[in-house]
């Protein structure tokens, strides 16, 4: 906001300028009170301050517009950027940090907070410097029309509303703050049950979701309730305080007008600087909820920006791949020991299989290979280059990790395929997709390539799927691909002839292939077999059946499996 300030400023002078024309009218309808009530009544006169009137009413219609676009525009000048400075933040943020926060959680920051945020510094700003120069614009007009003991009447409730600020601001505040933390707490569970409803309806436990979702909503209705109710105190609070020192000040006035210590036409304007001055008394109440709301949203987001972001300086990637060599690896994440003295070496052309039973660790092997998290100098090396030392966004470009869980765009299959260009040559999306056996598959489509895929990919098939993301990858012609069991969904001769013709298309390519499927990859030139964290076997397929190891084992499991099932 530092290059809105100018804006703000200008804005400010404005909207104080606009307060100052607008305690001029009750002065000049005190006068005119004053004139008409001594015959002979001079026309000429009152048309003249008719006529100022209209002027100062034009006057304050151009003002006021002229300050809501300097101040209103700039506080939404801030919520656009405050939205791209958190998606940005998210795409800096490590692994780590998405793993830790829902996307409902993190949605929340998006709608709530930057909105609330966005208000503190709109109608905060302007409330607050609306209330502070009407009250000083106020009571200088009072001091020049009545006598200053009905001044003083009119400053009986300051202390009191400066009390309640003070004591309501606080629990509006902490309040505010838990309502916050609710609203993300829906937003999370809300996006959890959307994404996986056919999950929900399989199993028939929508009544079950639909309780939980009752009981969130019912803790943030009661969260909101509880701030509504110190609302509901304090606004009124603030206006009955203003009606009482109105009725003092009528009561003791009217007594002065009787007696003749002040005259009509001034008593009329006090009246109207009261009435003026009630304005203020309510916008601080009002002040107060924003600013409490906008600085408990604003807290939110500085804590969410405090996080680190992940680490993306460093070299280039060094060059032509040769060699990856990882050594003695060891790595824990939230005090589990997930690895544990890995070591292996993959030279370039290679086809790598990694196997192992579920959680063995081979998940976080590749993904420490292409740096979504970090790990300390001296364990994993491309062409001798220490990870740590290459920059990570020039290593993702290089080594490729396509996921098994791959997000499909809500666009046509042309364009999921080419993710992230928007010029593109169709004979490569169609080349790639011959290489994944995808082809056979889109041209069975009326619209072919062209085809929408619904969200999340919904309209297509688990393998469907798995082999669009794979086509992607393949797209991207990485120096090397790794496969993070993406053709799970995918039966096991199909997969491995699409194995096999990505061998034999993309020979220069290495390819790492994390499995289950054995069949699959047995003519890999490596296999690397991984148990709870470690790299337990290593060879040719024949080599670990000799071994007579685990591979032999998942491979006889398997093998009669298949049988059992054909």
């Amino acid at each position: 906001m530092e290059k809105r300030w100018k804006y703000y400023i200008l804005g400010i002078i404005f909207l104080s300028s606009i307060d100052y024309l607008q305690i001029l009218v009750p002065k000049y309808i005190g006068e005119v009170v004053n004139i008409v009530i001594k015959p002979p009544v001079n026309l000429g006169i009152v048309m003249n301050f008719v006529v100022l009137i209209i002027i100062i009413a034009a006057g304050v219609v151009v003002g006021r517009f002229i300050w809501r676009m300097l101040i209103v525009g700039s506080a939404r000048k801030f919520q656009a950027y405050a939205q791209q400075m958190l998606f940005d933040k998210f795409l800096r943020s490590p692994i780590s940090f998405l793993d830790e926060h829902s996307v409902g959680n993190l949605m929340a920051y998006y709608t709530n907070d930057v909105q609330a945020v966005s208000q503190m510094l709109s109608q905060g700003v302007i409330m607050t410097v609306d209330a502070i120069a009407m009250t000083i614009f106020v009571f200088a007009g009072m001091l020049m029309v009545v006598d200053y003991r009905l001044v003083l009447i009119s400053l009986i409730p300051l202390p009191f509303v400066a009390i309640s600020s003070w004591y309501f601001g606080g629990k509006i505040h902490t309040r505010f703050k838990k309502v916050q933390n609710d609203f993300s707490f829906i937003s999370e569970r809300a996006q959890e049950s959307f994404s996986n409803v056919k999950t929900i309806k399989s199993y028939g436990v929508e009544d079950k979701f639909n309780a939980l979702f009752k009981q969130s909503c019912d803790q943030f209705a009661n969260d909101n309730f509880l701030l509504l109710r110190i609302s509901a105190v304090y606004g009124p609070l603030i206006s009955f305080l203003a009606a009482l020192t109105t009725a003092i000040a009528i009561f003791l006035g009217g007594q002065m007008v009787i007696s003749g210590t002040v005259n009509l036409g001034d008593f009329v304007a006090f009246i109207s600087y009261l009435g003026m001055l009630t304005w203020p008394f309510v916008a601080i109440g009002q002040v107060i909820n924003v600013l409490q709301m906008g600085r408990a949203s604003q807290e939110r987001i500085e804590s969410l920006m405090e996080n680190p972001d992940r680490k993306e300086e460093g070299l280039e990637f060094p060059g032509k791949f040769e060699t990856l060599e990882i050594k003695h690896l060891n790595f824990s994440y939230n005090g589990e020991n997930i690895l544990k003295g890995v070591d292996l070496k993959i030279k370039a052309g290679q086809k790598i299989a990694v196997i192992g039973k579920i959680g063995s660790g081979k998940t976080m092997l590749v993904k420490l290979m292409t740096k979504l998290y970090s790990i300390e100098d001296g364990q994993i090396f491309y062409n001798g280059v220490d990870i740590n030392r290459i920059n990570g966004k020039s290593l993702r470009e290089n080594v490729l990790l396509i996921p098994q869980e791959s997000f499909l765009f809500s666009t046509k299959i042309s364009k999921n395929v080419a993710f992230g260009l928007e010029q593109f040559s169709e004979d490569d999306v169609e080349d790639a997709s011959k290489v994944a056996h995808f082809h056979e598959e889109v041209v069975k489509f009326d619209d072919k390539y062209d085809t929408l895929v619904g969200e999340r990919g919904v309209t297509l098939s688990g393998g469907q799927r798995q082999r669009l993301s794979l086509s992607r990858g393949i797209f991207k012609n990485a120096q090397v691909i790794i496969l993070d069991d993406v053709l799970s969904a995918v039966d096991s001769q199909t997969a491995t002839l699409i194995l096999e013709d990505i061998g034999k298309t993309l020979k220069d390519m290495t390819t790492i292939v994390i499995t289950h499927n054995i069949a699959s990859v047995k003519n890999s030139d490596v296999i690397f077999v991984m148990d709870e964290g470690k790299i337990i076997e290593s060879g040719t397929h024949d080599e670990l059946m000799k071994l007579n190891g685990l591979y032999r084992r998942l491979f006889m499991i398997q093998q009669i499996e298949r049988e059992i099932g054909h």
